[in-house]
């Protein structure tokens, strides 16, 4: 009996480990803001016109970080800037 109680609190921290691990790691929201703040030190002093370019450079950060555009949802256009619109990969 000591030994069973003995080998679960030797696993508990492990344990607990493993189940706080994935809420380690940054929102989508905050790895979005940082997407946007790299495509905006990347297009600085470009003119407006240059949308199609910050759009491409937005999603393929999303996309470095394991997320995708969601196409499915029609309010989601490409380059959104908003994190509801990009599910994982």
């Amino acid at each position: 009996m000591i030994r069973r109680i003995a080998a679960a609190a030797a696993s508990f921290p492990v344990l607990s480990l493993a189940l706080l691990a994935p809420g380690c790691g940054k929102n989508l929201d905050s790895l979005m803001w940082e997407c946007q703040l790299d495509v905006q030190k990347g297009n600085a002093g470009k003119s407006s016109e240059a949308r199609e370019e910050r759009a491409r450079d937005i999603e393929a950060c999303m996309a470095g970080r394991g997320y995708r555009l969601d196409v499915a949802n029609r309010a989601c256009q490409a380059g959104a800037t908003n994190s509801t619109c990009y599910v994982t990969k």
